[in-house]
C-alpha cells in the first residue's frame, strides 16, 4: 500500500488507502480473530492471498500502527502480530461496515441486477416493456 493520495488535501486518505486495498482489511480481522498470529496462520486461513500480498499489508497496517509485531529470538526467528491499542480503536467501525453489508447485501444485488440492463443494455431487438420496466426478452416467460 504505497503512499497514493495526497495526505494534505484529505486527511482521511490512510483510511481510503486500507479501504481500497482488499486484503488490509481481511488481514486486520483475522489477527484480531485469532491474536496472537503467526503469519503461516494468517497465510493458510486468508484464501487466494499471496506470501507477498501478506506480508506487504502486515508491514503496512504495522508501519501506520494498526497491528503490533513482536519478534522472538527463537530459532527459527518468531514473529507474532496483534492488534494494537490504536488499531481497536478501528474494529468497531469496520464491524458496522461488515453489519451494514450483511444486512444490505440482498440490496445492493439487486439494485446491480437492475441498474446492469440499464448501463448495458442488450440489443434494441430483445428489449420488451413489461409492466412498468423494460426487460430482456431472454427474461420473458
Amino acid at each position: 500500500m504505497a503512499k497514493k493520495l495526497d495526505y494534505e488535501y484529505c486527511k482521511a486518505a490512510p483510511m481510503l488507502e486500507w479501504m481500497g486495498n482488499k486484503w488490509a482489511l481481511v488481514v486486520l480481522l483475522k489477527v484480531s480473530e485469532n491474536e496472537p498470529a503467526r503469519f503461516n496462520e494468517l497465510y493458510r486461513t486468508i484464501p487466494a492471498i499471496s506470501e507477498k500480498v501478506l506480508s506487504q499489508v502486515l508491514r503496512q497496517l504495522y508501519t501506520d500502527g494498526i497491528l503490533d509485531r513482536q519478534l522472538y529470538p527463537d530459532v527459527p526467528p518468531r514473529v507474532e502480530y496483534s492488534v494494537s491499542d490504536f488499531g481497536k480503536t478501528l474494529l468497531p467501525l469496520v464491524q458496522n461496515l461488515i453489519t451494514w453489508g450483511q444486512e444490505n447485501f440482498d440490496t445492493i444485488i439487486k439494485n446491480r441486477q437492475d441498474r446492469e440492463i440499464i448501463l448495458n443494455p442488450p440489443s434494441r431487438n430483445s428489449l420488451q416493456f413489461v409492466g412498468s420496466k423494460f426487460v430482456a426478452g431472454s427474461e420473458i416467460d
